[in-house]
């Protein structure tokens, strides 16, 4: 079976679909680029969940009881 090799015209920090899935364009260590799945801000993810973020109130009440290593 050949492969067909296809050309984009694509630059870094593009979003590109690929079955269905985005991906973003970005460089890679050698000069060259390849493809990550995008971040994805807490913010969308809160609003698509209907969540929302502890309050630093919530936030030490859930933590107190967990060890420390003791650097902060």
């Amino acid at each position: 079976m050949a492969t067909q090799i296809r050309k984009l015209d694509i630059a870094i920090d593009d979003l590109v679909e690929i079955d269905g899935q985005r991906y973003e364009v970005v460089p890679d260590r050698m000069g060259g680029v390849t493809l990550e799945p995008p971040i994805t801000p807490m913010a969308k993810i809160d609003a698509e969940q209907g969540t929302r973020p502890a309050s630093a109130e919530d936030f030490e009440r859930l933590t107190a009881d967990m060890p420390s290593d003791g650097e902060g």
